[in-house]
This record gives C-alpha cells, sequence and structure tokens, in this order.
C-alpha cells in the first residue's frame, strides 16, 4: 500500500488511514471527506496556506524557540486545577530544551482542534513566536502573506489521481467522480464570482 498525494500541494499521506480505515491515520473523518474531494490535506490547510512556510509568512530563521518557522503551538486550559494553566503556554515542564512557558499576550494565527485532557479541554493555537516575532526574510512562495496560492504550487493532480486509483479497492469512475466533483466545488476560479 502506497501514498496518497495532496493535489493541493503534493504532500504525501499514508493510505491505510484514508482509504480503508478512515479516520483511523493522520486526518478524521472530516479531513479525510475533503481529501477525497480533491480539497488538500492539513499541510496545506486545505488549499488555504502556504505549504512552505506553513502560514508563518517568513523563511526560515535562526529562533531556537519556533526553529525557525516565525510561529509556535500554545496551549491553555480554563479549567485545569493550576491557575497558570488557564493562560497560554509552550513548551514541557520535563524538557529543558524546551522548558514550559507562559505568555501573557500571544498573537492568534489559527485556532487548532482541542484536545482533552484530565483537567478537562485543552485550547491550541498556532500563535506568532514570542521570541522572534516571525520576523526574518519574507517566504517565496507566498510573498509573506502565509497563504495558499495555487498559481505558484507545481502540478500534483495528475500524480494525486494515480496516487488515488492504486490505492482504492472502489470502482475507478466513482472514485473519480468524487473527486473532480469535490475539486470542481472547492477550487476557486481565476475570474471573481465563478467556480470550475
Amino acid at each position: 500500500m502506497g501514498d496518497l498525494i495532496c493535489p493541493k500541494c503534493g504532500e504525501p499521506y499514508e493510505s491505510y488511514g484514508i482509504t480503508y480505515a478512515r479516520g483511523e491515520g493522520d486526518l478524521t473523518l472530516d479531513e479525510v471527506k475533503k481529501f477525497l474531494e480533491g480539497a488538500g490535506c492539513l499541510s496545506c490547510g486545505f488549499g488555504t496556506i502556504c505549504p512552505k512556510c506553513q502560514g508563518g509568512k517568513i523563511e526560515k530563521n535562526n529562533c531556537p524557540t519556533c526553529f525557525g518557522s516565525g510561529y509556535v503551538f500554545a496551549k491553555r486550559c480554563p479549567s485545569a486545577s493550576e491557575s497558570r494553566s488557564h493562560q497560554w503556554f509552550i513548551g514541557y515542564s520535563n524538557s529543558p530544551t524546551y522548558p514550559l512557558r507562559f505568555l501573557d499576550q500571544v498573537e492568534i494565527l489559527r485556532e487548532e482542534k482541542p484536545e482533552e485532557s484530565l483537567d478537562g479541554i485543552v485550547y491550541v493555537a498556532k500563535v506568532k513566536c514570542p521570541d522572534c516575532h516571525s520576523e526574518g526574510e519574507l517566504c517565496s512562495e507566498c510573498g509573506g502573506d502565509g497563504k495558499f496560492h495555487a498559481e505558484r504550487q507545481p502540478d500534483y493532480f495528475d500524480q494525486a489521481v494515480g496516487s488515488l486509483l492504486d490505492n482504492s479497492d472502489a470502482a475507478p469512475i466513482g472514485v473519480l467522480t468524487r473527486f473532480m466533483r469535490g475539486a470542481q466545488t472547492i477550487q476557486p476560479s481565476t475570474k471573481q464570482g465563478t467556480t470550475r
């Protein structure tokens, strides 16, 4: 069993969790549906964020906190028994290389899926790095806006369709019909107000 290729950014995904054991791999059931309809994957935010900088807007810099990406994932748990976990934090309590840090202010770039813990729901967000503040040379792929630009991406369509057909037991016409209908309704046209 091979990988499935994202038609938007070319990111490979293990096919088993998408075509056979849906929702048991890297993607949730809703994300599997979007992927199979040609909407993209997590790496490109389903056609919304730049796959090179992941929405960080900059080329890699030398920041040790965000590892050069310009963003970090912060968490907070309003129902935690420890009151300082009510505010946003990064790092880990048991890691000398990435120690736990509590942040007074964060600039949220994108809300992520919440997680469950013994203390309750943990909110997760992609936030601007508190140390480098996402400063650096602008990303060469998105021009520094952090958004997905289809016209700047290589064409992964044939590779994506081929990988989908190779890794599916469903009838090819059904696989292609679902993929093409999804891709047509999701991809915006270059002309405003219309879809392809």
